[in-house]
């Protein structure tokens, strides 16, 4: 499915790296601001990464197996100060939360994540989470947009899934790990049972084999004509 945790850990991680001074915790959103204050007292200065959700995708092959869509995130910088204006924009002892979302925007726009088929973070809206009850804490909140593509591959509905990696399988083993399985229940010439198949190596070329003159049986005799199709595209 699609790498959401990976990019969401993704941008954590980058935040956590760059071990800006003010900051108590980075981490994932699990409802912090709507809980009890004491419990946000403790944490702010904070960022928290939340995944907010997924466009429809679409299909990017006629077999429709690879799909692209666009997840999005969001940064919440949250900053707590006596003095409610301080929290916003920040002191000489406090990091204010405008602050804090410049500094996080710095670090994650344009990002990559570092992720195989996952674009780079496009920056969006920016809202203020201001509420009364947020007010009256002496509470700034603010939340930063993120948006990225992501390509994902999806299995075939005929096509079986690959054994985990394991010791008989790799380059030193003659069983390539990119390779396929045949379809449930096809039997390949020579193999009593389906499930003695391994792994198939990636399709190379093509042989044509011609039996003009029945009743020639192709299983055992040798074929009349054969033509050799080397492919020089990557499937």
């Amino acid at each position: 499915m699609y790498p959401i945790r990976a990019v969401e850990n993704a941008i954590i991680r980058r935040i956590h790296a760059a071990r800006l001074p003010y900051l108590r915790f980075v981490g994932s959103y699990g409802g912090e601001l709507m809980g009890e204050w004491q419990t946000v007292y403790r944490a702010v200065p904070a960022v928290w990464v939340a995944f907010d959700g997924a466009d429809a995708g679409r299909a990017l092959n006629t077999t429709r197996t690879r799909w692209e869509s666009v997840l999005r995130f969001s940064t919440v910088c949250a900053s707590h100060s006596p003095r409610a204006e301080a929290a916003r924009t920040g002191g000489p002892a406090t990091a204010g939360a405008l602050d804090m979302l410049a500094d996080v925007a710095a670090l994650t726009a344009l990002y990559d994540c570092g992720l195989d088929g996952v674009g780079l973070l496009e920056p969006g809206r920016i809202r203020s989470l201001f509420a009364a009850a947020v007010q009256g804490q002496s509470l700034a909140v603010f939340a930063q947009d993120w948006q990225c593509r992501v390509q994902v591959r999806f299995r075939a509905p005929c096509e079986r899934p690959l054994p985990a990696p394991g010791p008989d399988s790799g380059p030193d083993s003659g069983r390539p790990s990119g390779s396929y399985l045949p379809p449930e229940g096809v039997r390949l010439p020579g193999l009593a049972h389906a499930e003695d198949a391994g792994p198939l190596p990636p399709l190379e070329g093509l042989a044509l084999r011609y039996w003009c003159k029945p009743p020639q049986d192709p299983a055992t005799d040798a074929p009349l004509l054969e033509d050799r199709l080397t492919l020089n595209i990557r499937l």
